[in-house]
């Protein structure tokens, strides 16, 4: 059924994100692949993933997130960058988004894994606060592990560019590292980088200004960032405002507005005993019902503070919706990750007037069981 009148639409206009111009507003968020080797090599299941991505028509790809350091690796299986043997192979991921589509542009997304991490037994963190999913207890970084923290971030990015990605986005939500830092509710340091806002930003600032002497900043850099933690005395959509404002002037390209830590998964709603300002009912617990677009509150209150793009995801399940938020000027970008592991032609099937509005997906997540064997797909439409 056609249903997509002839003539320019808002999503399929181009816009630029820093010196890169994106050429329509649809994005892939990053989702974890588990195609790597043991190791963190790029494999084949890589190379045909970025390349059905690339050839399903959206205007940037952000990859899984790499890690930066071999104490930051989250899960077995994670694509590395903490090293410059792991460049031949992710060029070959450049390569294959920029020679399979007609100029769709790539980004690595790199990141810590801090005291979120399921593979390592020994984890570090701003503090030592137990992650009550895993149960650990993370070691207080000392102020030299964090230099070293931040020159591999640095390395990264400068590793990222001469792979031959398009940007890099750094990994500030969700309860890893930078993460860790930015929130109250897991930073407990009394130095330079715990307290206030600024000193809390600190680590950003200074992998920013460290990168740029390696890649020069016509190279983007921007950030996944938590507009709320969901868990109490965590990062507010207050003061999340003020540090994307923040971000925005030290150099940051754009912002992703994204939400919460693992440790939400093992609340129940009786015992919040609360409940955050723009929290919908059913984003308590990770994993309930999906609202369509649920991060959407966050993300115009993050539009009234910023000049620099914002990019919505989560829950954006019809091309109406896109619309809505696009023409509204909500947010700059739309971006996609569970209906682009199912449906990765959507952007194109929606440009070419093909189907009908909505997603394919269903948002059950189940494509969560899917990471580590075979790795990611849509398990639902694997099993028909």
């Amino acid at each position: 059924m056609q249903y997509i009148q002839k003539g320019r639409n808002m999503y399929s206009s181009p816009k630029k994100i820093g010196s890169m111009e994106i050429k329509n507003r649809f994005v892939r968020s990053a989702t974890f692949e588990g195609m790597a080797t043991e190791d963190g090599y790029i494999t084949d299941k890589h190379i045909t993933l970025y390349k059905e991505l690339a050839e399903g028509g959206v205007g940037l790809i952000n990859t899984g997130h790499a890690y930066v350091h071999e104490n930051g690796k989250a899960f077995d299986k994670q694509t590395g960058v903490s090293d410059d043997k792991y460049i031949n192979g992710l060029r070959k991921i450049a390569d294959v988004v920029h020679k399979n589509s007609k100029n769709c542009k790539v980004a690595l997304q790199i990141s810590h894994s801090g005291r979120q991490s399921r593979c390592l037994e020994n984890t570090i963190a701003p503090s030592a606060l137990e992650e009550k999913l895993t149960r650990k207890i993370p070691r207080e970084m000392t102020k030299k592990e964090i230099i070293d923290i931040i020159d591999a971030f640095s390395q990264a990015i400068r590793r990222a560019k001469e792979a031959g990605f398009d940007a890099v986005q750094i990994h500030g939500a969700h309860g890893y590292l930078i993460s860790e830092f930015l929130s109250p509710y897991i930073n407990k340091r009394t130095d330079d980088y715990g307290g206030s806002i600024d000193n809390r930003i600190r680590i950003l600032e200074e992998i920013y200004n460290t990168s740029v002497d390696l890649v020069e900043k016509e190279f983007p850099i921007f950030i996944k960032l938590n507009a709320v933690d969901f868990v109490e005395g965590g990062t507010s959509i207050e003061e999340s405002t003020k540090v994307a404002k923040r971000l925005e002037k030290i150099g940051y390209s754009a912002i992703e507005v994204s939400g919460g830590i693992w440790e939400v998964a093992t609340l129940k709603k009786k015992d919040l005993g609360w409940k955050p300002t723009f929290l919908p009912e059913s984003r308590i617990l990770i994993g309930t019902v999906n609202e369509p677009a649920y991060n959407l509150p966050y993300a115009k209150e993050f539009k009234k503070v910023l000049d620099i793009p914002v990019i919505l995801v989560g829950g954006i399940n019809s091309l109406s919706l896109v619309k809505n938020i696009l023409n509204n000027e909500s947010a700059d970008f739309v971006s996609f990750a569970r209906p682009l592991i199912r449906e990765p032609n959507l952007p194109n099937r929606w440009m070419n007037g093909i189907g009908n509005d909505e997603v394919d997906c269903i948002f059950c997540s189940s494509c969560l069981s899917t990471v580590v064997t075979p790795g990611l797909q849509c398990a639902k439409l694997h099993s028909k």
